[in-house]
């Protein structure tokens, strides 16, 4: 039995089931012969798919799968699973006016969005975006699993879990967006001015943990939230990943 937190390609996978594991890439099969050594499939939080072979894939077993994206085939799809960090004018200059964008995980957008040049953006998982590029992805997204969130000031995102103290939020030049995808928590000793002063706003995809005193400031500074905010506990373990 396969089993990762990462990502599962579609080639080399032998028979029976698949486990644990964040995206599940089978856009390299070819057929639903190749598909039928997959025994079972649970605990999954993206599975990819050839648009040919979803028939196919509804024959395995799944249990506890997030979501299934059916994926367009030809040479004219980029697909990019993970994370990916771009511009509001890379997305609008696609290159040819047939390619698909196919993003599996986050998409990190820096500067205004004011249209999308791909015939079709398709999304599973999150995209963030500097406010005033609601109308061009509205239009240009055709296929969204997950959420798409606005943010306002420079942005700098974290994927994974990390624990904020005061020595980090000091060094922060600020005010900044903080965008966190994962398990999160802000440390004791961190004063309220402080962190209002170099932290503009909140993007939460996941669960962020901060002490009692704080927990106002930092629901009131989460402008965008899918997870949990609760109050920090003694005795977590200080689990560093961050993608700047």
């Amino acid at each position: 039995m396969a089993e990762s937190k990462g990502m599962v390609g579609g080639e080399g996978i032998g028979s029976g089931g698949i486990s644990n594991v964040g995206i599940l890439d089978l856009t390299g099969m070819k057929s639903t012969e190749e598909l039928a050594g997959i025994g079972s499939i649970s605990r999954v939080g993206v599975v990819l798919v050839p648009e040919s072979l979803m028939s196919g894939l509804l024959a395995v077993p799944m249990e506890e799968v997030g979501a299934t994206v059916p994926v367009p085939t030809g040479e004219n799809v980029k697909l990019v699973t993970g994370q990916m960090k771009t511009t509001g004018e890379a997305l609008a200059d696609a290159g040819r006016d047939e390619d698909v964008l196919v993003v599996a995980g986050q998409l990190l957008v820096t500067t205004p969005v004011e249209r999308v040049g791909y015939s079709e953006m398709i999304v599973a998982g999150q995209v963030y975006a500097p406010e005033g590029s609601e109308g061009a992805l509205t239009a240009g997204i055709s296929r969204l699993t997950g959420q798409v969130f606005y943010y306002s000031g420079k942005p700098r995102f974290f994927v994974g879990s990390e624990r904020f103290g005061r020595g980090f939020i000091e060094m922060l030049e600020g005010p900044m967006a903080m965008i966190l995808v994962g398990d999160f928590a802000i440390e004791p000793g961190v004063p309220a001015d402080l962190l209002k002063e170099k932290v503009s706003q909140i993007l939460l995809a996941g669960d962020l943990q901060a002490p009692q005193e704080l927990l106002p400031l930092v629901q009131v500074l989460t402008v965008e939230k899918a997870g949990n905010i609760s109050v920090l506990e003694e005795g977590d373990e200080d689990e560093e990943g961050a993608w700047p």
